[in-house]
C-alpha cells in the first residue's frame, strides 16, 4: 500500500465519522437524544472486520466454496450493513431523529462505500480494461 493510499482511506473514514457527528449534535430533536445517532459508530468501525477476514479468505473465482471463513465474513458484513442502514431509519420511524439527521448520517455511511467502489474501478481498469473481475 502506498502512502496516499493509507492517507486517502483515512481521509474518507474521518469524512465518515464528521459527518455522523455533525448528525448527531447539528440536528437534535429533543435534548437528550443526540447521542442515539453515535451508535453507528460501533458497527462502521466493526464493519472492517468482517472485510479484512473476506479479503484474507477469498480464493481466486467469487463464487468458490472452498474458503469456510469467506461465509462468515461475508455474514458478518451483511449484519453490520443491516445495522448501519436500520438504525437510522428506525430512529427516524420513531421520530427521535429528524430528516436532515437522517440523510447526513447515511451520506456519511454512503462516503465509503462509494469511494471503495470507485478505487476497485480504477484498479480494474489499470490491470486489465476487458476484465469482468
Amino acid at each position: 500500500m502506498s502512502f496516499l493510499t493509507i492517507l486517502g482511506t483515512a481521509a474518507v473514514v474521518s469524512a465518515a465519522i464528521f459527518m455522523e457527528l455533525i448528525a448527531c449534535l447539528a440536528f437534535p430533536v429533543e435534548s437528550g437524544t443526540e447521542w442515539l445517532l453515535l451508535l453507528l459508530l460501533v458497527p462502521l468501525v466493526l464493519a472492517a472486520i468482517p472485510l479484512l477476514l473476506l479479503r484474507a479468505c477469498a480464493g481466486d473465482s467469487l463464487f468458490s466454496d472452498t474458503p469456510k471463513g469467506r461465509h462468515w465474513a461475508e455474514f458478518g458484513f451483511a449484519f453490520f450493513a443491516t445495522g448501519i442502514i436500520g438504525v437510522p431509519s428506525l430512529l427516524l420511524l420513531r421520530g427521535l431523529i429528524r430528516w436532515e439527521a437522517f440523510a447526513l448520517a447515511l451520506g456519511g455511511l454512503a462516503l465509503p462505500a462509494i469511494t471503495a467502489a470507485l478505487s476497485r474501478v480504477c484498479q480494474r481498469a489499470d490491470s486489465d480494461p476487458f476484465s469482468y473481475r
